[in-house]
């Protein structure tokens, strides 16, 4: 069978749905909401502080839908490197990831916001029958914001009852606050907080992640700069990842450039 790549992975899908999309009509849109889209490059991809391409570039995509009265879909992809060929764990290594992700936005007034969503993590090309478990999980995210003019503050707290790679329930918790310059320029910090119930225990977990960053934006373009660290060492990362992967929890600068359109509105 011909091996299909990441790239056609995760570019097929994403176009395919925009094709769709976008095929539907401008009168589409006038009765159910706005269709975006990005297109983005990192650096390196880092979740939650942890790396997930191997510390390697990351092209990213997302197709989004924003409707009436604050629902939303969307889809997400990016590549990744989980190294499991390297480590001799599987024949081949987890190269894609592909989210979905649904929810519905609560206008308190005032400025407040509450989000409420469903979130799944997918990842088609990760061999479950030979990984001997699933690398795919779901959290539900509750989020709530506030505005202060050009001050933004927003909660999180996600739950998952299997998390990543069947590790048992999952939390996390995240306070994140950005303030706006000016029109063009804003600076964003996040400090959060992970655990996993079957890790909880082992080398590095429970731990704390934390980033600050400055964000530039002209027209459709976005270029995001962070520091990026966690509270696992390196000892304690090669424990929980593998050997060779210990760089996966250093500290880091990622640079992320990103392309915002509209495909319906």
């Amino acid at each position: 069978m011909k091996k299909i790549s990441t790239a056609s992975i995760l570019a097929g899908g994403l176009l395919a749905g925009a094709a769709w999309l976008a095929g539907t009509g401008a009168a589409m849109a006038d009765d159910w909401g706005i269709v975006t889209g990005s297109l983005a490059v990192q650096s390196d991809y880092r979740f939650r502080g942890i790396s997930q391409n191997d510390n390697d570039f990351a092209p990213q995509g997302s197709v989004n839908w924003s409707g009436p009265m604050g629902f939303y879909v969307g889809s997400w992809a990016s590549k990744i490197n989980f190294r499991e060929k390297e480590l001799g764990l599987l024949p081949d290594s987890t190269k894609a990831e592909w989210d979905i992700y649904g929810g519905k936005h609560f206008d308190l007034g005032d400025g407040t916001d509450l989000n409420v969503e469903a979130y799944y993590y997918a990842y088609p090309d990760h061999n479950d029958r030979l990984a001997g478990f699933k690398d795919s999980y779901y959290e539900t995210i509750v989020q709530l914001s506030h505005s202060f003019d050009k001050l933004s503050l927003t909660g999180s707290v996600a739950w998952s009852p299997d998390f990543f790679a069947e590790t048992g329930n999952g939390v996390w918790v995240s306070g994140l606050a950005s303030y706006r310059i000016n029109d063009w320029l804003s600076v964003s910090g996040q400090v959060g907080h992970q655990w996993a119930e079957d890790l909880n225990g082992l080398p590095g977990y429970p731990y704390t992640h934390w980033d600050l960053g400055v964000t530039a934006s002209w027209n459709n373009w976005a270029l995001d700069l962070r520091y990026v660290d966690t509270s696992i060492t390196k000892n304690e990362c090669v424990g929980l990842n593998g050997p060779g992967n210990g760089h996966w929890c250093r500290a880091t600068v990622v640079a992320t450039l990103t392309y915002n359109f509209t495909l319906l509105e």
